[in-house]
């Protein structure tokens, strides 16, 4: 039952409930204005129980539910909900290029909508996000979208419902290694397996493009099976070509610089480094 639903129910039950005790009094030849008393004490009680409902569902997360829901209420909210792989072979993690700036991160991207969603989407009046641009145009269908504050949580309880979106991490991994060619032994990989490490989700943040926002990332590692390692390998034995390379633990907390040489040898998103270390940090 979501949130909305619980309260819902809790409000219908108790509306039945003052109804039952207005028809039918608990003792005959009551005083009006006792009978007013009794069905408002009832009704605060009511509210009493509607908000302790309220908090116990969001238990785990009472600061988000009071910056959502009171004071980023009436602001938008852009979310960024997406997938990453931890890719690695002999204590190095493979990073592909973004295709749309100078930098490397891991293979992955955002969760796409499937048909359906634009109930949910109505309801909550989420804006797609339309300012993302690919090869093939403008972004369809991902999940970057804009949220009123008072609909975050409801529309993260969508989204963990699991209900009218994507749901496997297959797409991306074919599309940024198999399509790209950067893995050409694709009977190898004509199927995957991998295991859920967790969700990384960072706190609302001012964005660089201004307004606030929040990114969510759930983090898969790769298994290896014996066929694919042979192939990751000797992909790892050519070294670093333009659209990726090969990033030790070393780099990817120093977002590519080599305190070293002090050089910057890569420029690494910050996300890598969070799902290097399956947490959020500022730097």
């Amino acid at each position: 039952m979501t949130p909305k639903q619980a309260r819902l129910t809790v409000l219908i039950i108790f509306g039945l409930f003052i109804f039952w005790r207005l028809c039918y009094p608990p003792v005959v030849n009551v005083d009006k204005w006792n009978t007013a008393i009794g069905i408002s004490i009832e009704l605060i009680g009511g509210i009493v129980l509607l908000g302790l409902l309220s908090f116990l569902q969001n238990v785990h997360r009472l600061w988000f539910y009071f910056q959502t829901t009171v004071l980023l209420r009436n602001e938008e909210i852009r979310l960024s909900i997406a997938y990453l792989y931890r890719i690695k072979v002999d204590d190095k993690y493979l990073l592909v290029k973004n295709t749309r700036r100078e930098l490397f991160q891991p293979v992955g991207g955002v969760y796409k909508t499937l048909p359906g969603s634009e109930k949910i989407f109505r309801e909550l009046d989420i804006r797609p996000d339309r300012h993302i641009n690919t090869e093939l145009g403008i972004a369809k269908g991902d999940l970057r979208v804009h949220v009123p504050g008072k609909h975050v949580l409801e529309f993260l309880d969508w989204f963990d419902s699991k209900q009218d979106r994507e749901t496997s991490p297959w797409r991306e991994f074919c599309e940024e290694l198999l399509t790209t060619g950067i893995l050409n032994h694709t009977k190898a990989f004509r199927y995957i397996d991998y295991h859920f490490r967790g969700t990384i989700r960072t706190p609302i943040i001012e964005l660089d493009t201004g307004g606030k926002g929040m990114f969510q990332f759930d983090i898969f590692d790769l298994e290896i099976n014996d066929e694919q390692r042979p192939v990751l390998e000797a992909l790892l034995a050519e070294g670093d070509k333009p659209d990726y390379i090969w990033a030790s633990s070393y780099l990817i907390d120093r977002l590519g610089h080599d305190e070293g040489t002090r050089t910057r040898v890569y420029e690494i998103a910050k996300h890598t480094k969070w799902a290097h270390n399956m947490k959020w940090s500022k730097g």
